[in-house]
């Protein structure tokens, strides 16, 4: 599919991934490169992180905090009820480990969750490392419920945790179509079959680690 016959976004309820029509964007697959073109500039970087860590770490705190409460308030019926103590020691582990979970998120969304896009691939960092998909190896680009997915031409997804929410999903998915409409046209994608490293043979696969990773 040409840049040109996408449809923008549509919004509304977000659709299952298989039936995702007005919320999934196609990269262009045939448009195939000329290698007497000209050869471009390198573009910058563009980083994208997901947000939200203030939020995530005040719910955190104020989770252990009612967990602090609760184990408190334990204490103080112990020797009244037994039952009901148990009760609140449950729910006193239970928030804390809701906390730890928040605490946990923030920590990753400011440190770990990253997706970055340069001029040849789309590079996504987690808690197991960094993952670099070329556009070549990317069919679409995938909006639904608050998250965003790449897909692979073989039809596997991958989460991209590094955007949050369907405003930067959207402008997530814009800049990865614009990328890789630059890509295939740029010289650097010549005569190359998707995947294909440097020197023409074959690079790491979709979803493999990126080399001295």
């Amino acid at each position: 599919m040409a840049p040109s016959g996408l449809v923008p976004s549509a919004g509304g309820r977000p659709e299952p991934a298989a039936a995702l029509t007005t919320d999934r964007t196609d990269i262009p697959e045939d448009t195939m490169p000329s290698s007497r073109r000209e050869p471009a500039e390198p573009a910058a970087v563009e980083r994208f992180r997901p947000g939200g860590v203030l939020h995530a770490v005040a719910s955190g705190l104020l989770e252990l905090a009612l967990a602090l409460v609760l184990l408190g308030l334990s204490q103080l019926a112990g020797e009244a009820n037994g039952d009901v103590a148990a009760s609140l020691v449950a729910a006193a582990v239970l928030w804390a480990v809701l906390g730890v979970y928040s605490l946990a998120t923030g920590a990753l969304r400011a440190r770990v969750w990253e997706a970055e896009l340069d001029d040849e691939a789309v590079v996504l960092h987690g808690a197991a490392g960094m993952r670099r998909w070329r556009y070549a190896e990317l069919s679409a680009v995938e909006i639904g419920g608050g998250r965003t997915r790449l897909v692979t031409r073989d039809g596997r997804t991958r989460r991209v945790r590094g955007v949050r929410g369907g405003e930067q999903g959207r402008r997530f998915r814009a800049r990865v179509l614009a990328r890789a409409t630059t890509a295939a046209r740029g010289p650097a994608g010549a005569d190359r079959l998707p995947g294909a490293g440097p020197d023409g043979g074959g690079g790491h696969g979709p979803g493999e680690p990126a080399p001295g990773t």
